[in-house]
């Protein structure tokens, strides 16, 4: 076992400061935690979607709801509206919250399968009447509703309620790495110590690079995810509201002739962004059409060109250092996994370096394999959102010539379609998407006829129970609503 003395984080950007904050905040009496920052920090800030985990990692942080929902100009998110996916008349709903029917647990969508000429399967999906009306089902506040935020905000949020908690917080550039010589795999990537730019030299015993696309701490060396992934660019702005109504509790990711775009309404404005492929589209055509999309109210001189290539770390630790955030790797921002990565990377290694130490032999390792599966997983998932695709451009051309299904897509398709056969609903350890969100994607995007499930109709109470969801509970749920923005009005007046 190796203990640890000092933590230094290298980069202050959103992942920099959620490791800085977790650690310092609930180990700062451990060990030291020193940050480096950039001598001039951008902060990008045009939106960012979360999944269900991110309230609780706040908590675990120790943040109050009340503490952030304001200063992150969070609103609430129930789900990813998909308007256009497959065929250009089609939309794809995409719930954070799932049911069973009946004694025997029954899987909503499996029932649904045998009554699919009866029902819409959105409309029976949990909260998404209520969504499209702009309202929240306040009974499922707690457990049901993801955030959608303001990035730049929430970095700024963790810093001014982190630093107190460091050792040291420098701004400053890295200019030099020094590293030990052993070419020993475990060990290769031992740093010594950081030179910055006015000389001084910074050491520790763990560094964790949130450097970004650089890597610089870790290294460029990566599994590149082109051959499943198409999207390597977007266009991002932000859009002043027009109508209330814009600010809906969900995150809409419409498809489009260039690829898709995403709308991110947070408290005063929407984070948006196109994302395609440079190597198929002009940026410049892509820019016009983004400002058309929202009728010249953003104009191309307002957005901000990012670029990538949808890869992972082959080492997400190695040696003394750990990559956290896009140091790590980024597929797209499709599902909203950019941040969510970063902050299972955070958990991940506070399981590894529990208690303030960790064994070099073990633990490097064991963190690798759940990070790569965490990534291999999304991968699998993010690309399935592809398949089926009868859009017409350049680019659904590109993605028709590319596509191949997966083995994980090829196993719930299978399991679709087997009439005597449970969808499984539990997915991989690491996974954010389980079999449910498998299910509920594929049932709207497969294009041929979808099977009816017959084990089922061995339990007489899931007929009476399933019709008394679709007829009564759900029609309940939605008279229980609120208007979203009425809700978040109130939340945000608490203390």
């Amino acid at each position: 076992m190796k203990r640890i003395k000092r933590l230094v984080i290298v980069g202050g950007g959103t992942a920099g400061w959620i490791a800085a904050s977790w650690f310092a905040r609930r180990w700062g009496k451990i060990f030291e935690v020193v940050v480096i920052d950039k001598s001039a920090p951008e902060r990008v800030g045009v939106g960012e979607a979360t999944l269900l985990s991110f309230p609780n990692v706040m908590k675990q942080m120790g943040y109050k709801p009340t503490d952030w929902i304001k200063e992150i100009d969070a609103t609430l998110k129930s789900g990813i509206l998909f308007p256009g996916w497959g065929v250009e008349d089609q939309t794809i709903w995409h719930p954070f919250s799932f049911t069973s029917v009946g004694d025997s647990k029954t899987p909503l969508y499996d029932m649904w399968q045998s009554f699919q000429d009866e029902y819409d399967i959105k409309k029976i999906s949990p909260m998404y009447n209520s969504s499209l009306a702009n309202r929240i089902e306040t009974e499922y506040t707690h457990d049901s509703y993801a955030f959608q935020i303001d990035c730049g905000k929430l970095v700024n949020f963790l810093q001014k309620n982190t630093i107190p908690y460091l050792k040291e917080y420098i701004q400053s550039d890295v200019v030099d790495i020094y590293r030990d010589g052993n070419a020993d795999d475990i060990t290769r990537s031992n740093i010594k110590e950081l030179v910055l730019d006015d000389g001084s030299k910074i050491t520790g015993d763990l560094f964790i690079d949130c450097t970004g696309w650089k890597q610089m701490l870790i290294g460029q060396r990566n599994v590149d995810c082109s051959d499943r992934l198409f999207i390597n660019a977007a266009l991002a702005a932000k859009v002043d509201y027009k109508d209330p109504k814009e600010q809906h509790p969900y995150t809409a990711c419409p498809a489009q002739e260039h690829g898709w775009i995403w709308k991110i309404p947070t408290r005063y404005r929407i984070g948006t962004g196109y994302c395609f492929n440079q190597d198929v589209n002009d940026p410049e055509e892509v820019a016009q059409a983004f400002s058309d999309q929202w009728d010249g109210r953003i104009k191309p001189k307002d957005m901000r060109l990012l670029d990538w290539k949808p890869q992972y770390s082959k080492n997400f630790w190695d040696g003394n250092v750990i990559s956290i955030g896009l140091s790590a790797g980024f597929i797209e921002p499709l599902e909203s996994t950019g941040l969510a990565m970063m902050i299972r990377g955070v958990e991940y290694l506070d399981e590894s370096i529990y208690g303030g130490s960790w064994n070099k032999k073990t633990d490097p390792a064991f963190y690798n394999e759940k990070m790569r599966s965490s990534f291999e997983t999304a991968v699998d998932y993010v690309s399935m959102h592809y398949s089926y695709c009868r859009r017409k451009g350049k680019f659904w051309d590109f993605v028709r010539s590319k596509y191949k299904k997966t083995s994980s897509q090829l196993y719930y398709e299978e399991m679709i379609q087997d009439p005597e056969a449970q969808t499984p609903q539990t997915g991989k350890t690491g996974s954010f998407f389980d079999g449910s969100n498998w299910q509920v994607w594929l049932l709207q995007l497969m294009t041929d006829k979808i099977n009816s499930k017959e084990y089922w109709k061995k339990d007489d109470s899931c007929i009476p129970r399933f019709r008394n969801f679709v007829n009564n509970t759900l029609p309940a749920n939605q008279g229980n609503s609120v208007p979203h923005g009425e809700y978040i009005s109130h939340i945000y007046t608490l203390k």
